[in-house]
């Protein structure tokens, strides 16, 4: 006698046997995903409170990717500790031109970022930085020059970011970026640092050293200031700051630090 079932029922069979195995592991998959957002909403509300458990506070509280590179660099620089040779640089230029320290932190910051960019001596851009404007980001001359660097837009709209508008070279930034740029051209061209700032200050006379010797002036009293302290320390420990070369004597190699 044939005992085998008919194949309807084997069907019914084999589709209750389906149907409980998924609905078995619909109940897991719920269960898991139950206990996932359990833990979310513990977390929520152990780190924010109440007001964490509202979903969109969870999308206001990621950080925002940056717009850009540059943004993504300048908070890179930001997060960065000064050195103290830096911090003490600070001190001396907020305390002598009357300007907050921590905006200077941001100005040293761009200029060590610009001036590495640029393999330019980051105190060389502070020390054009200290006699062109007194790190004041507002200046403008009667020339139309602009910013830290005053730096006059028509000469040099081919190095500024065109998407700040009109008022570019007054963001510290922005203005440092470019003041390096054009520094880095003058030292290419002229493959001296004396002539590059003749040309950087506007200078046609050769013979007139009066703005290159500003400069570099207030280049090596940084230095001394970085290394010693203060001026004070620097006069009695040397006498006296250091002087910038006659024409025609050994002067710093172009990147601005000593041959």
């Amino acid at each position: 006698m044939d005992q085998s079932l008919p194949t309807g029922s084997l069907l019914k069979r084999a589709g209750r046997h389906l149907a409980n195995f998924v609905l078995s592991f619909t109940h897991g998959c719920l269960l898991v995903a139950g206990v996932a957002v359990a833990i979310i909403m513990a977390y929520q509300y152990t780190a924010h409170g109440i007001g964490g458990l509202d979903p969109r506070a969870w999308a206001e509280s990621r950080p925002a990717a940056p717009d850009s590179v540059k943004e993504y660099a300048a908070g890179v620089a930001a997060s960065d500790k000064l050195s103290p040779e830096y911090m003490r640089l600070i001190q001396y230029i907020a305390k002598r031109h009357k300007v907050a320290g921590k905006a200077l932190e941001q100005v040293v910051r761009d200029a060590i970022r610009e001036g590495t960019a640029s393999n330019i001596d980051p105190v060389l851009i502070l020390a054009v930085t200290s006699v062109e404007s007194g790190f004041n980001p507002l200046a403008e001359s009667v020339f139309g020059a602009q910013g830290l660097m005053q730096i006059i837009p028509r000469f040099h709209h081919d190095k500024i970011d065109g998407s700040l508008g009109n008022t570019a070279l007054l963001d510290p930034s922005e203005n440092l970026r470019v003041g390096a740029r054009i520094l880095r051209e003058y030292l290419r061209t002229n493959g001296a640092i004396v002539a590059a700032l003749q040309q950087y200050g506007g200078v046609s006379d050769p013979e007139d050293l009066t703005y290159p010797n500003k400069v570099l002036n207030e280049l090596e009293r940084f230095r001394q200031v970085m290394k010693f302290g203060s001026v004070r320390q620097v006069a009695e420990l040397n006498g006296s700051l250091p002087k910038v070369p006659a024409a025609g004597e050994a002067e710093p190699d172009s990147t601005g630090t000593p041959g």
